[in-house]
């Protein structure tokens, strides 16, 4: 997860003595819990605009971890010692606290909120905005139980949207268009017959799980999250995507570059994890796959792709005829259903807004703008209008992800032409220009609205 995501979740801000305290004792039979492998998902309503969530990491699994914590420590560089092993004694009381909070973040990000996303679109909560992380807890045993709080979005009566009047925003008429689409086509079919090479290359995305190791190379313990990581080799090298090149699905190997913590150690470089990855899926770089575009938007020949691909290129004042339906849409669906977002629901999603658009290197001139904090307020609003409405039609129409939809929807970032498709994103993601593995959790509620949102165009302008 990148670093604005961590910060919307705050899980080392939290990390005090203090809130690591043995649970105390809850009612469980006002909770709906589920067990998966050393992973138990629990949620208790506190509120009607909240959910307690708690994820528990069993004891056995939490021992594994701070035992093999405290062996990377004890193989680190420390100033006043030899290379040889320092004294495991001597780390467990010099930094006890710094082990205790690089378990309990290794465990979050590599293992507890991808669970937690994952069970609560299982579940099917209603929720808005990310989790917040409250406090993690160990009780005698030696089990974490992870606390957060879950926002959950007020219900509303669905109309028979089926049933709407919508006239599609009409497409430029200008025959040059059709040209560039023809020309794009036939470029992007014959650039992808060209990569005949099957195997892991420059710009690929790949799903890939990761098994933590101890120092025998035996998994420390059997399951982690999978990962999504887009491979890039070129303009911003990253050592980890080099790891997988020439490499084809089924495919493992061991490496220690793959570490989600960037906490520091004051005066200590203790070593990392090592992690053996297996390569789960290829999704082919930069170039139109039909297979995948036909999948996504459910097209049956020639003249569907065309005009879908139309979208993208057919603009009115600086807008797509793709955003221009969208909008409308929304527009449609608003003014339909007419409700109100909660102020604490608007003020959170302000402060992730906020989080993205300060590490822009505009963001002081947006900031200079009398109107801006208003500008962030209104958007918001429209974003969480437009996720409240389509989570209910999804839950309504039942739409599912699967990894075939992860792939259709990765494909798209690969040309910037075809990213124009693209409404929903990982807010607190830098997808369009991922350097960093993404897990499936987070993809997966944005996959299911962009699914659902193309669902409604199908049935509206069929």
């Amino acid at each position: 997860m990148v670093d604005t995501f961590s910060n919307a979740l705050m899980p080392e801000a939290i990390l005090s003595e203090e809130n690591q305290s043995t649970p105390k004792s809850n009612d469980t039979s006002k909770q709906a819990s589920l067990v998966h492998h050393y992973l138990s998902f629990s949620h208790v309503p506190t509120s009607s605009h909240l959910i307690k969530i708690i994820i528990q990491v069993g004891s056995h699994v939490a021992k594994k971890t701070y035992a093999q914590t405290i062996d990377l420590f004890t193989q680190g560089s420390l100033e006043g010692f030899s290379t040889s092993l320092i004294p495991s004694e001597y780390i467990q009381e010099h930094y006890k606290m710094e082990i205790s909070k690089k378990v309990k973040n290794f465990l979050f990000r590599h293992a507890v909120i991808d669970f937690l996303l994952h069970k609560a679109l299982e579940h099917k909560i209603p929720y808005a905005n990310y989790p917040r992380l409250t406090s993690i807890e160990e009780d005698s045993a030696g089990a974490l139980s992870y606390h957060f709080d879950l926002s959950i979005a007020d219900p509303i009566e669905l109309k028979e949207w089926k049933h709407f009047s919508f006239k599609s925003p009409k497409r430029k008429k200008y025959k040059d268009l059709d040209k560039q689409v023809i020309h794009f086509l036939e470029n992007e079919t014959a650039a992808t017959k060209k990569q005949k090479n099957n195997n892991i290359e420059d710009s690929d995305w790949v799903l890939f799980n990761a098994l933590a190791l101890d120092r025998l190379n035996n998994p420390i313990f059997e399951e982690l999250s999978d990962f999504w990581v887009k491979i890039k080799t070129k303009d911003i090298p990253n050592q980890f995507s080099f790891l997988f090149l020439g490499k084809g699905v089924g495919e493992s190997f061991i490496t220690n570059t793959f570490d989600l913590d960037d906490a520091n150690v004051d005066n200590y470089n203790p070593k990392q994890f090592n992690f053996r990855i297996t390569i789960k899926a290829i999704t082919k770089g930069t170039h139109l796959s039909l297979e995948h575009f036909r999948g996504m938007f459910k097209l049956k020949n020639k003249l569907d792709i065309h005009n879908k691909l139309m979208e993208v290129f057919s603009y009115r004042n600086d807008i797509s005829q793709r955003k221009t339906i969208i909008e409308e849409i929304f527009h449609l669906f608003l003014a339909k259903h007419r409700f109100e977002v909660p102020k604490h629901l608007v003020l959170r999603r302000q402060e992730d807004i906020l989080l993205v658009l300060m590490r822009q290197t505009d963001y002081q001139v947006y900031k200079s703008q009398k109107d801006f904090l208003q500008q962030v307020e209104l958007l918001a609003e429209k974003q969480l209008k437009e996720e409240i409405i389509i989570d209910q039609i999804a839950t309504q129409e039942n739409v599912r992800c699967d990894m075939k939809d992860m792939q259709q929807y990765l494909h798209l970032f690969n040309n910037k032409r075809l990213r124009e498709f693209i409404y929903f994103k990982p807010l607190l993601e830098q997808i369009d220009e991922a350097n960093r593995p993404v897990s499936t959790g987070i993809l997966e509620q944005t996959i299911m609205r962009e699914k659902t949102l193309n669902h409604i165009i199908l049935m509206l302008t069929r």
